[in-house]
């Protein structure tokens, strides 16, 4: 049964990546006066949302392993690229503020790894910086990339275990053991 569950993950996390930052979008400008700057009243849906995307971008490279590493170890590289995530977690947490009036938050402060990429779709679209839209855009970038960086983290964790997994015979053995008890 567990075995199923794990295997079905791939297949719907972008999907569920995409809707999580859609709906944090919408409530983080909506609820906010400033992206990132929620009330404390949405700070739970917020974790809820980091924990989502974090588990759907350890989930999605998974194929990349299935079939290499006993399930059992599937299980615990899943684990692992979850928490590899932590320093992108307090880097999106951690932001600095933007004074009123000031110039427009940056996505790279919040995204390291992707958000040059979305700072420069930011800067060609023709937002005001304290526009609904800009908010929404800023909110849903800002999670989407936080996404995309797990999915890198743990694509690169998934290459390395099965590179090792190709080269320990120990890993075969153990496979073999789990599929006949």
């Amino acid at each position: 049964m567990s075995d199923t569950i794990v295997a079905s993950l791939p297949r719907f996390s972008p999907l569920i990546a995409a809707v999580t930052s859609a709906i944090w979008a919408g409530i983080a400008g909506t609820v906010s006066g400033a992206p990132g700057a929620a009330p404390s009243s949405v700070l739970p849906v917020f974790v809820l949302v980091i924990v989502i995307l974090a588990v759907a971008g350890a989930a999605t490279p998974l194929p990349l392993i299935s079939g290499a590493v006993p399930v059992r170890r599937e299980r615990q590289a899943l684990l692992a690229a979850i928490a590899a995530t932590v320093p992108f977690v307090a880097a999106l947490v951690i932001n600095p503020d933007r004074w009123p009036g000031g110039p427009a938050p940056l996505l790279a402060e919040s995204i390291p790894v992707f958000g040059w990429f979305f700072d420069g779709i930011m800067g060609v679209l023709p937002l005001a910086v304290d526009t609904l839209a800009y908010r929404l855009l800023f909110s849903g970038f800002a999670v989407f990339g936080f996404y995309l960086e797990c999915v890198l983290i743990a694509a690169i964790l998934y290459i390395v275990l099965r590179t090792v997994a190709a080269f320990d015979p120990g890993f075969r053995e153990e496979r073999h053991a789990e599929e006949e008890g």
